[in-house]
């Protein structure tokens, strides 16, 4: 026992500024959560997941459905959500809160991945990153897979390096995490190519058992899927070769317009991420690369091992080039993956500068700048925005509405809104035990105005830019 104790003392001194990273962190994300949560379409289908799952039957073999009409996720995200969403009797605050502990666990694998990759100090500044940025900090409140899936980016990326190092007992947690993709989101796919790239270079093969593990371990998270495919026919294989061998329409179709935007778009989000107006878009990706370069050259820290450069520069290429062949509409999140890399490898590169005197006060000036630009974007666009609209102000609009209604009588709930700003009403109704009706009932309609903007006169009761107009 005392052995043990010693043995924690020690490793919590060891990681002493880490844990403080992690408590800001913490702080920062569940300050206000159920104001700063949304509460729009991703959420409410998580909420309604959860809802099912745990009132009505426990299997769900899917997910949420993708922009393709007949493809689906795996569920094994919105299983992850479903003990929040108990703990806090369905409420989806329960939703925000998992996403919350999932952004932080994002940001012990920059630290982790950090420190095991480039040395501690990369850890460090990775982790401190992760922890200020307004965009890392937003994406955490959203309960969103994709978003989510940074962890399984930086996951990947360690076992793709301790396979260039010969390591294939990594294998089996390569082919799980594979294996997950298909349950936080698709966008991930490109990876399988990187690694195929990645054999053909090492061919290393490992032993029989190695083999055997890894292909259980991905078809583990992908059970219910196949599953789901044998029961329906194979429903999505089906669409996926209609998606292949249809007609392409004019916004998907290849051109070198196309093919720049996403270049540019890759170089200038992972500058972006970091809050920063910068003259020129792509200047940092620019230098990170140069300096690659350089230090590959040169056999400079972490860069003389070839693996950085050459997978950095491979996983690029190929994520460029597969959504420029895919037939789809590419969202700017479709490059999570090459966008995390740039980043993480920028925190190395601020950790190596560390190791230099004046680097090393440069590196702490531009900390202490990126965070106080960060926290100022967090106060003017959520902490001090009184026109928010999120999960706590469409819960208060609900509640309204129940305390004015008695509940064994019917009413109606209209919606004066822009396109797409009334989703999370209906569930916060279920959640609550009523049930508008389809269709309009006489003195008893109620009118959820979403902006204020649309009818600011005729309001009853507002909760940030929510409004609410009574029956007359």
């Amino acid at each position: 026992m005392v052995k043990m104790k010693k043995s924690l003392i020690k490793a919590l001194n060891n990681h002493r500024l880490f844990l403080i990273i992690l408590i800001i962190a913490a702080a920062l994300r569940f300050y206000r959560l159920p104001e700063m949560a949304s509460f729009d379409f991703d959420q409410a289908y998580a909420a309604n997941f959860a809802y099912d799952v745990l009132r009505k039957f426990p299997i769900r073999m899917i997910g949420q459905g993708l922009s393709i009409e007949g493809l689906f996720m795996g569920p094994l995200y919105f299983y992850f959500l479903v003990p929040f969403y108990a703990l806090f009797n369905l409420h989806p605050l329960g939703g925000a809160v998992g996403s919350v502990f999932l952004g932080l666990g994002i940001i012990t694998a920059y630290y982790f991945f950090g420190s095991k990759l480039f040395g501690k100090p990369a850890g460090l500044i990775a982790a401190f990153l992760g922890t200020v940025l307004f965009r890392e900090i937003e994406s955490d409140w959203s309960a969103t897979p994709a978003f989510s899936s940074k962890l399984l980016v930086l996951v990947t990326w360690y076992c793709f390096y301790q396979y260039w190092q010969g390591k294939t007992k990594y294998l089996p947690i390569l082919g799980f995490v594979f294996g997950l993709y298909t349950s936080f989101h698709p966008i991930l796919f490109p990876f399988y190519l990187v690694f195929l790239i990645l054999f053909l270079i090492k061919r290393k093969l490992p032993n029989l058992k190695t083999i055997f593990l890894s292909l259980i371990a991905f078809i583990a998270p992908l059970a219910p899927l196949i599953l789901f495919e044998f029961l329906h026919n194979f429903l999505e294989v089906r669409r996926l070769f209609e998606l292949f061998m249809g007609p392409k329409s004019p916004s998907t179709a290849l051109s070198l317009t196309k093919l720049s935007n996403y270049i540019l778009l890759v170089s200038s989000e992972s500058q972006n991420i970091l809050g920063l107006n910068l003259q020129s878009p792509t200047l940092l990706s620019g230098l990170l690369l140069l300096m690659a370069v350089i230090f590959t050259l040169r056999r400079v820290s972490f860069w003389k091992e070839s693996f950085h450069l050459l997978m950095i520069l491979i996983t690029l290429l190929v994520f460029i080039l597969y959504y420029f062949f895919l037939p789809l509409h590419v969202p700017e999140y479709y490059f999570i993956a090459p966008i995390v890399l740039l980043f993480f490898y920028f925190s190395g590169v601020l950790g190596f500068w560390t190791t230099r005197p004046l680097g090393r006060i440069g590196v702490l000036v531009f900390l202490v700048f990126v965070a106080l630009v960060n926290i100022k974007t967090l106060n003017q666009g959520k902490w001090a925005n009184p026109n928010l609209i999120t999960l706590a102000h469409k819960d208060t609009i609900v509640k309204a509405i129940i305390k004015e209604q008695p509940k064994d009588e019917k009413f109606f709930v209209s919606y004066l809104n822009l396109p797409g700003w009334n989703f999370g009403f209906d569930y916060f109704f279920k959640l609550y035990g009523y049930k508008p009706e389809d269709k309009g009932v006489e003195n008893a309609i109620y009118t959820i105005v979403i902006p204020k903007i649309l009818s600011i006169d005729s309001i009853d009761v507002s909760s940030g830019n929510i409004g609410l107009i009574y029956p007359d």
